[in-house]
């Protein structure tokens, strides 16, 4: 059986559960629109709230069988990775600059065009995704499970636990106002744009930029690349200045603040999780003077250098992680809280 047909078998069992699942969470709660999600029956006749619900049940369905779509996909993609290696996954960066180093393009090419590339996709002010923050986290929370069902270390009772979970989601989807019912305020679009920052693009564009420098240390062994931060955001979001009559000065200044603070909590994050891991003995390993050098410093400047070298004794790396973070906290606190309205 060929990749491509393993594939879509699987993507028609995960079609057929969720379908199933589906079917079940309405014959619960609107057992009158199952024969039209079936298709034995067309929708005349049906009072106008069951066909606005049969509506909405079939537009559930489509972006279900979208979710499955590319949880197979995704399944296929990691197969091939495993059969082939990396390099043979389509769109990737390891087949990119595999495929630059066999066709024999050398080394200072490839600089130059890292120097010079330059991506920056901008998020409109405008967008045409009408479903709310909350339906989408459930599609995510769906394609989490389906990823959950797809390992084969659970028992039959597991399994089975895990599926009831998964019907959970589609029902809580289901219950779920799927739509913004007003025009979103302009604190309401910068929120809906940091959303997917936050679950999302903080975490993968570094791990964009970590698979682009692999790529390239596979393929190129023993040369050395500059990978600046080529892959930026713009938005317009609270700065469409020509398009939204209601944007004014004071309306970019807090959306400013708005992305700032979220950067900010995002490193605070980070700096409060190396702060819990890197628990690292100045013992066990040597510290260079430039950290010892930095460290006195940030100490100095913390205004607490006593109380942070008492709760972290021997550790210098804690230490300076400590003091990063009570300098964030203190960037955060001077922000405050102004959002856009």
């Amino acid at each position: 059986m060929s990749a491509d047909t393993a594939g879509s078998q699987y993507e028609s069992q995960v079609s057929g559960l969720l379908f199933d699942l589906l079917l079940d969470v309405a014959a619960r709660h609107q057992p009158e629109i199952v024969p039209v999600l079936r298709g034995e029956v067309e929708g005349v006749g049906l009072t106008p709230r069951l066909l606005a619900r049969s509506l909405q049940a079939q537009g559930i369905w489509f972006h279900l069988l979208s979710i499955a779509e590319q949880n197979a996909g995704m399944r296929l993609r990691r197969e091939t990775e495993n059969r082939l290696g990396y390099t043979h996954v389509r769109g990737t960066f390891a087949q990119l600059i595999a495929d630059a180093a066999a066709a024999g393009i050398p080394a200072e090419r490839i600089r130059t065009v890292l120097a010079e590339l330059h991506i920056r996709p901008v998020i409109t002010a405008h967008p045409t995704e009408a479903k709310r923050v909350t339906v989408l986290e459930r599609h995510r929370r769906i394609y989490r499970r389906l990823m959950d069902l797809e390992s084969l270390r659970w028992t039959r009772r597991e399994r089975g636990e895990l599926i009831q979970q998964l019907r959970c989601e589609l029902e809580l989807l289901w219950l779920t106002g799927e739509l913004r019912l007003e025009k979103p305020t302009i604190a309401q679009e910068v929120a809906w744009g940091l959303h997917f920052f936050n679950e999302t693009l903080f975490d993968a564009v570094p791990a964009l930029i970590d698979k682009l420098e692999s790529a390239l240390a596979h393929a190129y062994p023993g040369e050395r690349f500059e990978v600046r931060p080529f892959f930026q955001f713009g938005a317009w979001m609270g700065g469409d200045r020509d398009g939204n009559p209601f944007v004014t000065n004071e309306t970019m200044r807090l959306t400013l603040a708005a992305n700032r603070s979220a950067s900010l909590q995002r490193y605070r994050a980070r700096v409060a999780g190396l702060l819990r891991e890197l628990a690292i003995a100045a013992s066990a390993v040597p510290v260079p003077p430039v950290l010892r050098d930095a460290l006195t410093l940030a100490l100095e400047q913390s205004g607490d250098a006593e109380g942070i070298a008492t709760r972290n004794p021997g550790e210098l790396f804690r230490q300076f992680f400590a003091c990063m973070l009570a300098r964030l906290e203190a960037t955060l606190a001077a922000t405050g809280t102004a959002e856009p309205r």
